[in-house]
């Protein structure tokens, strides 16, 4: 029996064209890498390309895809070397995230500081007028970072989903990451002898310690994987065809038809009902909670904070001096 084939990406692949026609001759493993996949993947992904073009999609309407030697090449799809247009919606999640990256790490890269600049005069929105509500574990990451630099271990209390009670931990930290919303930190934890992947929000009492960390990172690390349990929160969502993408995001028990628009009903579990009510929010109208009724209200009340710290932002009409009220 055949290997099943790696199901496309076309969010990917839309991405993928104007990338290999900027960089003629790239190779599949450096694209994979690139692209956080892998070769094969990549693969299946441009024989779907070889079938893609201008409408008609008859003879020199389609992209000319060729490998050769693990060497990619792409012609005849110039239309797609403008950079794509992002919607509203996608432009305001793009500023936040540099926002909140630059938070985190913007004093050690001055390009971030710079792009976020352009970003905010190319959408005409003045510097400081949008922010995150909750700021993530910033001094947490930071000193986490510190620690990865100066090659030290670190020692936190640590609840995992599965614990009952929390522990102390010792690791020697390796990368921090962000993953679907959330800060975590790769690393080898000294007492268990391995590897281990710790979600940052559910460290307590972090600090340096003086002692210098003796293992070595792999090459490459783990993705932090969400596998769904009982214990976690069942939420019903309904999502317009505009708020799909959100299937991307989700771990889905159930995805299926809800009308003849398109929308569709999302059944899924989730430790993490927080980034999913923001999920929500980011769809702009496009995603509703069913169920559960606290879940609907966290989005309600996230949505009243928005509009609150909008209006307190806003600047106020001044009277003119002098003239008549």
């Amino acid at each position: 029996m055949s290997a099943a084939r790696p199901r496309p990406d076309v969010a990917r692949m839309l991405t993928l064209v104007p990338w290999l026609l900027e960089r003629p001759g790239a190779r599949v493993d450096e694209i994979a890498e690139v692209f956080a996949t892998d070769p094969a993947t990549i693969r299946a992904e441009l024989e779907h390309l070889d079938y893609c073009g201008l409408p008609g999609l008859g003879g020199g309407a389609l992209f000319d895809v060729t490998v050769i030697d693990d060497v990619v090449t792409v012609r005849m799809a110039d239309e797609l070397r403008y950079p794509l247009r992002p919607s509203p919606q996608e432009a305001l999640r793009l500023l936040l995230i540099g926002v909140a990256a630059e938070r985190v790490a913007g004093a050690d890269v001055p390009a971030l500081r710079s792009a976020l600049g352009k970003l905010h005069d190319a959408l005409g929105v003045t510097p400081g007028a949008v922010t995150v509500l909750d700021a993530e574990p910033d001094d947490a990451v930071r000193t986490l970072r510190a620690a990865i630099a100066e090659g030290v271990r670190v020692r936190f209390t640590y609840r995992g989903r599965t614990d009952t009670t929390p522990s102390g931990r010792r690791v020697e930290p390796w990368a921090v990451e962000l993953h679907e919303g959330a800060w975590y930190l790769h690393g080898h934890d000294v007492d268990a002898g391995e590897a281990r992947i710790f979600r940052i929000d559910r460290a307590a009492d972090l600090e340096p310690t003086a002692e210098r960390a003796t293992s070595v990172a792999p090459d490459r690390l783990d993705r932090p994987a969400y596998a769904p349990t009982d214990d976690d929160l069942a939420a019903t969502l309904t999502l317009t065809p505009g708020a799909h993408w959100l299937l991307d995001a989700l771990t889905a028990d159930d995805v299926a038809p809800h009308d003849d628009e398109g929308t569709v009903r999302v059944r899924l579990r989730t430790a993490a009902p927080e980034w999913v009510a923001r999920l929500v929010l980011m769809t702009g109208g496009g995603a509703t909670v069913v169920q559960p009724p606290e879940l609907r209200e966290r989005v309600r009340s996230l949505a009243q904070e928005a509009l609150d710290r909008l209006g307190e932002a806003s600047p106020q009409p001044t009277r003119p001096q002098g003239g008549r009220s």
